[in-house]
């Protein structure tokens, strides 16, 4: 992974000034860290076997979009959302409800500092309180609280350093139903590698769905809505270049991992891990 994030790099005009090595050497940090808290999220969970194939996805589906490595900004929002993910499956064991809804909610309302559309994953900590804790009507307040508690903070930082707040109208986001910028040859090709990818595994995925435990099915479920809340982020996001795809990466990991673990031949699994390490860098070099 790092050595895909760092081919990213070095296909843009990378200065080597103070800001730029500290944003490169924060954005990498952050980048595998977004990795090992999807990994522990599937293991935590039974979501896949005791495998790295999970990892592995999540890899190539990244690298596929290397326009979202070279944003910081974007790959905080996505490892913000994917604490938030955790906390809130976290909800099905019954302890400390409100503690993890507040936890869920300050990291996706901090994903919507870093990107205003990640605030869309808050619709997936109230389908968590849906699914494990809808009758305590308190639940149902906490993601507000955060929204309002990340807010204050935020024009508190911005008027200590820069002197200045900003108003509800700055904070919130156009919206843009324009796909033009996917209209060059790399953005098609990564678009359309991962459609591909997402057809074929949520078609085995749902083949399989029914043979899953009935205690697992409800996060099952909430993962497929986490793929559902980023497809329209996607939609509206402003500024399309393809980096806002990234938070379709860690559920579609998830599901693909699915496919993997199927019983297949050892020619069949050793082909496909080949075509999962070696394409990021066909499209990463040229």
């Amino acid at each position: 992974m790092f050595l895909l994030y760092v081919t990213a790099y070095y296909k843009t005009d990378f200065s080597l000034d103070y800001i730029s090595i500290l944003m490169f050497l924060g954005g990498s940090v952050v980048y595998i860290l977004a990795m090992l808290v999807l990994n522990l999220v599937t293991q935590k969970n039974d979501l896949t076997q005791k495998s790295t194939n999970t990892i592995l996805l999540f890899a190539f589906l990244t690298a596929l979009l290397p326009n979202s490595l070279i944003n910081p900004y974007i790959l905080l929002a996505n490892l913000l959302v994917i604490l938030g993910i955790r906390s809130t499956l976290s909800l099905r064991n019954g302890k400390h409800i409100k503690s993890k809804i507040l936890d869920a909610s300050l990291f996706i309302s901090l994903a919507s500092v870093a990107y205003f559309w990640s605030i869309g994953f808050m619709i997936f900590v109230f389908l968590g309180i849906l699914f494990f804790e809808p009758k305590n009507y308190r639940n149902w307040l906490i993601p507000g609280i955060s929204l309002i508690a990340t807010y204050v903070l935020s024009n508190c930082f911005t008027l200590l350093v820069y002197d200045n707040i900003f108003t509800i109208f700055d904070y919130v986001d156009p919206i843009s139903f324009s796909f033009n910028n996917y209209i060059n040859q790399q953005s098609v090709f990564s678009v359309g590698v991962i459609a591909i990818c997402a057809l074929f595994f949520f078609t085995i995925y749902f083949l399989r769905f029914n043979r899953k435990s009935t205690k697992l099915k409800p996060i099952l479920r909430l993962i497929i809505s986490q793929w559902i809340i980023a497809l329209a982020i996607i939609a509206i996001a402003p500024n399309k270049n393809t980096s806002e795809i990234v938070f379709v990466t860690a559920p579609l990991a998830i599901i693909g991992t699915t496919y993997l673990e199927m019983d297949q031949g050892k020619l069949v699994k050793e082909i496909n891990i080949w075509i999962f390490l070696l394409l990021p860098f066909v499209i990463l070099l040229f």
